[in-house]
């Protein structure tokens, strides 16, 4: 339910809420669910326990399966840090959690994710492998500048 919400344009746990709660009726027929559907707190609360990496890849699965490619669709790659996962606040070099994700700017759906822990990984090294995952030739990336380096 909150992937469909997700892909609906839901972007925090309290709108994910309000749309289960806006589509209730047809989200309890659906998943044949004996109670409401669940708040934000309780979404919240599964997110936290929530094996990312399990979860990215079977995410990714599906889309591989249900998402194909559009020759000449431009993929937008960013990645973006989650709230609450901030540590080391007051160091120069803090740590956090981002979702590296490839968009498809056409389609309006992220095609590919990936997580990226800043401490233990950058976003060049994620992004070249979600590239490598998608396995395709010929087509246009937009990314940051910060992917416009040199090797040394």
């Amino acid at each position: 339910m909150s992937i469909l919400a997700m892909m609906s344009g839901c972007q925090g746990y309290r709108e994910i809420g309000r749309f289960l709660d806006r589509n209730r009726k047809d989200l309890q027929q659906a998943f044949r669910l004996l109670h409401q559907v669940p708040t934000y707190v309780t979404i919240r609360e599964i997110f936290q326990t929530v094996d990312f990496e399990s979860f990215s890849q079977a995410f990714n699965q599906w889309a591989m399966q249900y998402v194909p490619m559009c020759k000449g669709d431009t993929k937008a790659i960013d990645g973006k840090s989650i709230a609450s996962t901030s540590s080391d606040y007051f160091s120069p070099y803090q740590n956090f959690v981002s979702m590296v994700s490839v968009f498809s700017a056409q389609r309006g759906i992220v095609l590919s994710c990936s997580k990226m822990e800043n401490k233990k990984t950058g976003e060049i090294p994620t992004v070249q492998q979600l590239i490598r995952a998608l396995d395709i030739k010929g087509e246009l990336f937009t990314l940051d500048a910060l992917h416009c380096q040199k090797k040394r």
